[in-house]
């Protein structure tokens, strides 16, 4: 492999100027030597077999700290969850809601509309793996460098585990696992891939921006309580900080390594790579992640609408159904429990009476109905396909490592 095989001709372009030249061939040319590093170690690392300690490479991630036994027998992972169910447990029972009539309010909907909710959320892990390849490829992982990126499927799957993983465990470990996995499949580095997760999850708070604004506007007709106010600003100072923080690691990123510890110097330099890298055919990755949260926002609409949740014209029940299904997803970045247990729950309900009054008195079982179906979809059938995607996966994957062991052994 060529030392120079990220350095493209130096052509000149309208508008840009002398130093964003210089920056963008000094990146590529980091590119190049930290993949020309990984591709050379890929061979042994990747081979590495189970409950076998990782390398500590420098900057690199290993696999203890991102091993989910350890982390669901943690308890910082127990204690918020007893925490919450026990919250639940008395919300449930101060609020009155009976589970017999909310039975009943479940079989009664519409199940067409309910199978399409379904089917349209798990379009959004194709479209995720789509964005993500392309993130992946505007770091430098393509053939042409010397990297084989998983098959498309392969990296859907990656995905599915990951969020398997946010399920099981807070603090959106599954976003970390998801680059451990994919170093274990190709050898390339996880500290550089997880800044390509980093620059996918910019992404979408600016989508998610983009997309709640007019869906609250719409819903509430310009009267905004409170804590929707509130969830916007924060919101929108992720997004400013997101912003503001990559331009900052673009202008200063020579005196920002040199101010940054030397034992973490290398996890630094990881994640520049990978999310300065990342912001690339930006048209592509704006009509992915748009694709993504509309997935996730129709899943809702579609719930609200098998069970009548919300009345009036059809825009109204868009934009509501919108509100509630975005905000929803936002709430689930919050990592006090795994996939947002608890606090989502609680978030949806305060939506849903917001929008929908009638459900505080004599609409309980419809509201509960309704957060019930929808979190069936987006956390329960992840609960339960993942568990058996990933038995699958570490299954096929472990008994290609005896296979290889076996090999090695009788050469």
């Amino acid at each position: 492999m060529e030392d120079n095989f990220l350095i493209r001709d130096n052509v000149d372009q309208p508008g840009k100027s002398f130093e964003d030249e210089r920056y963008t061939q000094d990146i590529e040319e980091k590119q190049a030597a930290l993949l020309q590093q990984e591709v050379a170690a890929s061979v042994i690392d990747a081979q590495s077999l189970p409950g076998t300690p990782d390398t500590q490479e420098d900057g690199e991630i290993t696999r203890e700290q991102i091993s989910l036994r350890k982390r669901i027998l943690n308890w910082r992972t127990i204690v918020p969850l007893v925490i919450v169910v026990v919250f639940l447990v008395f919300f449930i029972q101060k609020a009155n809601i009976n589970p017999q009539q909310t039975w009943q309010t479940i079989r009664s909907a519409n199940v067409l509309f309910l199978l399409a909710g379904f089917v349209i959320y798990y379009l959004s892990f194709p479209l995720r793996a789509l964005r993500w390849r392309i993130l992946l490829q505007n770091v430098g992982f393509t053939k042409a460098n010397g990297v084989n990126l998983p098959r498309f499927w392969k990296l859907v799957e990656i995905i599915y585990i990951s969020f398997f993983a946010n399920v099981i465990v807070p603090a959106k470990l599954g976003d970390l696992y998801r680059a451990y996995l994919l170093h274990q499949d190709t050898g390339v580095s996880a500290t550089r891939s997880f800044g390509t997760v980093l620059a996918e999850r910019l992404l979408d708070l600016i989508v998610l921006l983009l997309l709640c604004i007019p869906a609250i506007m719409i819903s509430l007709h310009g009267k905004i309580p409170w804590e929707v106010e509130l969830s916007l600003e924060v919101t929108l100072a992720a997004v400013v900080v997101g912003v503001v923080g990559l331009f900052l690691l673009r202008l200063f990123r020579k005196k920002i390594e040199k101010i940054v510890p030397a034992r973490l110097r290398g996890y630094y330099n990881q994640l520049q790579e990978g999310m300065l890298g990342s912001f690339q055919r930006l048209p592509s990755l704006a009509v992915l992640s748009i694709g993504v949260w509309m997935c996730e926002a129709l899943r809702f609409f579609f719930v609200a609408f098998a069970l009548n949740l919300f009345t009036g014209d059809l825009l109204h029940i868009i934009a509501a159904a919108f509100f509630v299904g975005l905000v929803e997803a936002l709430l689930t970045v919050i990592p006090f429990t795994g996939g947002g247990v608890g606090l989502v729950e609680t978030g949806m309900a305060a939506m849903i009476i917001l929008l929908n009054p009638a459900t505080l008195t004599t609409g309980k079982s419809l509201a509960a109905a309704a957060i019930l179906l929808d979190r069936t979809i987006s956390l329960f059938s992840i609960l339960i396909i993942g568990f058996v995607v990933f038995i699958l996966t570490f299954g096929k994957q472990t008994s290609k490592q005896a296979k290889t062991v076996k090999t090695l052994t009788h050469q």
